[in-house]
């Protein structure tokens, strides 16, 4: 249990710091690449979590998967970029077909594939591609590139305290039959986590602007209640994926936390509110 506990700790570690320096090159193809990274991986092993991980499978979702990241900053690549409207059409084409293709395996080899697992498969594929490509379109956003860090500071901050506080302090079962180690204290701890954070965050910005970006305070603490709340949940969704499907972990790339969609499961959900709130105000400046 102990070295479990410190690979985990170490892991994490690595993590931050691999993942903090790229949160500076949000305006590079580094972000892109390790975003695409996430959803290549987090794909396949969803893809072999649901015993879908064949070759017919895997080429197209993964296809998928690296075309969304590339037509999304195609001005990286020394091309003309995409509206943003047109995008969303692509990418809907680009799900409708994998679940429409996934659902045909169904309909003409009905002994080795239900459309039940199948259908749930493909929302699962769309779901983690969204989460994977809303925080590369966040940073395409006019001061997206603000709200871009939240996302890991959300996923991050939730997930330490809700752990190192609800091993020690939690008493009450949060959700027995997904995750029996998380408590309703934890998860509060985690709220709490995620508001200092924030605090944190909005600090270091005012000072790095020298005062020329200000922050409402009672905003900034609501916004981080719903996304650490949204955090939780999101990682619940995975467990639960997991629970339904028998497997312990996603994978085994990252020692103590599994596969990538053990340690980005927070981080997609979170990711995705964030893009859909950032683009309903960039929406709603338009016609107000």
């Amino acid at each position: 249990m102990k070295n479990e506990r410190l690979k985990r700790i170490i892991t994490g570690i690595i993590i931050v710091i691999v993942t903090f320096p790229i949160l500076f090159f949000t305006d590079t193809l580094v972000i892109t690449f390790y975003m695409m990274f996430v959803a290549v991986v987090g794909v396949f092993e969803l893809l072999r979590c649901f015993k879908l991980n064949k070759w017919y499978i895997l080429i197209p979702a993964e296809g998928i998967a690296v075309a969304s990241h590339v037509i999304s900053r195609l001005r990286l690549f020394g091309l003309k970029d995409i509206e943003t409207e047109k995008l969303l059409y692509i990418y809907i084409f680009m799900a409708v077909l994998f679940v429409f293709y996934l659902f045909s395996l169904s309909v003409f080899m009905p002994d080795k594939y239900n459309i039940e697992t199948n259908g749930f498969a493909g929302l699962m594929c769309v779901y983690v591609i969204a989460g994977s490509i809303s925080p590369v379109l966040l940073c395409e956003i006019p001061n997206g590139m603000f709200a871009f860090p939240l996302i890991f500071i959300s996923a991050w901050m939730t997930d330490v305290f809700a752990y190192g506080f609800g091993r020690k302090i939690g008493k009450h079962k949060l959700c027995p039959t997904i995750s029996p180690k998380k408590s309703i204290e934890g998860a509060i701890c985690g709220i709490a986590g995620n508001i200092i954070g924030f605090i944190i965050y909005a600090v270091v910005i005012m000072i790095a602007f020298k005062r020329q970006v200000s922050a409402s305070y009672p905003a900034l603490i609501i916004t981080a209640v719903l996304l650490s709340v949204i955090s939780q949940i999101g990682d619940l969704i995975m467990s639960l994926v997991k629970r339904r499907f028998g497997v312990k972990d996603f994978g085994k790339i990252l020692p103590g936390h599994g596969g990538v969609l053990d340690r980005f499961d927070s981080i997609t959900a979170v990711s995705i509110f964030i893009f859909m709130f950032y683009s309903i105000l960039k929406a709603a400046r338009i016609f107000i």
